[in-house]
């Protein structure tokens, strides 16, 4: 009987302990249950954080791709200029534009004449503004020509163009005009010109006489051209278009130094095509200096008939203010071609001094005198940054 309650007590024991025991696996396993989905959870959301930080860096290389492909366009953009020639008349540029003519075609670029109404060479402000907008709009590359004065295109919001010229001896320029319009030219030989009928009379004698169409004042052109579109470019006293400023002189040479991509001399314009091939992009001017070296177009609009000038004249017109302001301008521009070739073909005389000239072509530029260095980040270590972001 006693053993019989000690076993029935040993048995309750035993069930007490398994069920203990029981109670104990099931709760350590639920223990780790929750310790599993909680470490699910955390890699989860690491998952997560590693994709979302993983999509801004794919975005932001993505950015920088989007960036460079922009940049690219804007490269192309730039080899399209807009250049803008306003010719002086009588300093060959006939010549000059015939040679965009003949090259339009082969060097992919459009060539358009302005043709300001009544032969003016100044336009109303809206006038400027509509030509501002009208050229930089329309389709690119293209190279405008005609008888206006500069016109600033960052005066109305738009970026400069390349703006192009080219200057005459002062007096030569006014000689070759003067017979032009008794004698016409070799372009349009049987145009009868305005002053035909008073061909006879020549310039020594105009001068003598006092004409009207041989004035010192009749030189005061190229330093306009170049100024710009101001009263004061034009006349230095209003209303009595009395010419002569010297706050437009200084105006030029400004506009020479930091508006123009380039201005030459007629003297030299063989030289001028060859620098036009270096700086106008996108190969508008490609091989312009030996097609007007061998082209029959290279010397058009040659004065039919023209007189030397006496010496008595020459030294009148060396006496006058306008000559010496245009003869100054003139000047300062030959110095600082002569400057700018010299440095581009060092060992070729621009046969400014006299001395003998090499025949050069393009093909024949020498090395840049720079290059790049201490360049940062180095290429290796950009690859090793751009495939460890890729790797993340």
């Amino acid at each position: 009987m006693f053993f019989r309650v000690r076993h029935q007590k040993m048995v309750h024991v035993y069930l007490v302990v398994l069920v203990i025991l029981g109670m104990l696996v099931v709760l350590g396993a639920m223990i780790a249950y929750h310790a599993l989905l909680r470490e699910q959870n955390f890699q989860i959301e690491a998952a997560v954080a590693k994709l979302v930080n993983g999509n801004s860096k794919y975005q932001h290389f993505d950015s920088s791709a989007s960036q460079n492909r922009q940049n690219s366009v804007m490269i192309l953009e730039e080899q399209k200029p807009l250049v803008i020639y306003n010719r002086v008349p009588k300093t060959g540029s006939t010549s000059f534009v015939n040679v965009a003519y003949d090259l339009h075609s082969h060097n992919a670029f459009r060539v358009l004449h302005v043709n300001v109404t009544g032969n003016s060479h100044l336009l109303s402000i809206y006038d400027q503004y509509r030509f501002v907008d009208n050229t930089t709009r329309w389709t690119r590359p293209a190279f405008y020509h005609g008888h206006f004065a500069y016109i600033d295109f960052e005066k109305y919001g738009y970026k400069r163009p390349y703006y192009v010229q080219l200057l005459r001896k002062p007096l030569d320029r006014l000689v070759s005009y003067y017979y032009f319009l008794r004698y016409g030219d070799d372009y349009r030989p049987h145009l009868v010109r305005k002053k035909h009928m008073d061909s006879s009379t020549t310039f020594d004698e105009c001068v003598e006489r006092g004409g009207s169409d041989c004035q010192a004042n009749l030189l005061w052109l190229q330093i306009p051209f170049l100024c710009g579109q101001s009263a004061d470019c034009w006349y230095i006293i209003m209303p009595n278009m009395i010419p002569g400023s010297e706050w437009a002189l200084q105006q030029a040479k400004r506009n020479v130094l930091e508006k123009y991509t380039l201005v030459g001399i007629t003297e030299q314009m063989g030289e001028y095509l060859q620098m036009l091939e270096l700086v106008i992009p996108g190969g508008m001017f490609r091989n312009a200096s030996e097609h007007f070296k061998h082209s029959s177009k290279s010397h058009l609009r040659k004065t039919a008939k023209k007189y030397p000038v006496s010496r008595k004249t020459i030294q009148k017109f060396h006496e006058s203010t306008v000559w010496q302001m245009e003869n100054e301008l003139y000047a300062f521009v030959t110095r600082e071609f002569a400057f700018a070739y010299a440095k581009q073909f060092p060992n070729v005389s621009s046969g400014l001094a006299g001395t003998k000239k090499k025949n050069v072509k393009i093909s024949d530029l020498s090395p840049p005198n720079f290059r790049y260095e201490k360049i940062y980040p180095k290429p290796s270590q950009q690859k090793k940054k751009k495939s460890t972001a890729h790797v993340q």
